[in-house]
C-alpha cells in the first residue's frame, strides 16, 4: 500500500461524485435545516444536523467510501472601520491513497444569521 503526503487547498479531482453534486448536498441540507420549524438555530448547534444530513446523502450515494464531514462556524460581527473584526482558519490532515481518497472544501454563507460555515468533506476508499 502506497501512502503519500500531500498538502493542497483541496483534492476533489478523484471525488466519488461531481463537485456540483457535493455542493448540492451541502446546500440542500442547509436549506432543509433552515426550513425545519422544529430546529431553533439560535439555541441549537447548526453543525450537528448539517453534518448528519450531508453524511446521510453521501452514504446513500456510495458505500465504497468512508466519509468525514467537518464544519467550522464563524459568527460574522459588524465590520469595523478597518474591515472585518474576525479571522478563522481550519486545517485538516489525512494519510491516504492519493488515487482513491480526497478532500473537498466549501464555504457556505448564511446572510440572515450572519454566520459563515466552512464545510470539509473527506472520502476514504474502503
Amino acid at each position: 500500500m502506497n501512502t503519500e503526503i500531500e498538502i493542497h487547498d483541496g483534492r476533489s479531482d478523484n471525488s466519488p461524485l461531481p463537485q456540483e453534486k457535493l455542493i448540492s448536498f451541502i446546500q440542500e441540507s442547509h436549506d432543509s435545516i433552515r426550513d425545519d420549524n422544529e430546529t431553533d438555530l439560535s439555541t441549537k448547534s447548526f453543525s450537528n444536523p448539517l453534518i448528519k444530513s450531508v453524511l446521510e446523502k453521501l452514504e446513500k450515494h456510495s458505500s465504497l467510501y468512508k466519509y468525514i464531514v467537518s464544519v467550522t462556524t464563524l459568527d460574522l460581527k459588524e465590520p469595523t472601520e478597518g474591515g472585518s473584526n474576525f479571522s478563522f482558519k481550519n486545517d485538516i490532515g489525512a494519510s491516504w491513497q492519493s488515487k482513491k481518497d480526497g478532500i473537498f472544501n466549501y464555504k457556505l454563507e448564511d446572510v440572515d444569521s450572519k454566520k459563515c460555515y466552512l464545510i470539509t468533506i473527506l472520502w476514504l476508499h474502503k
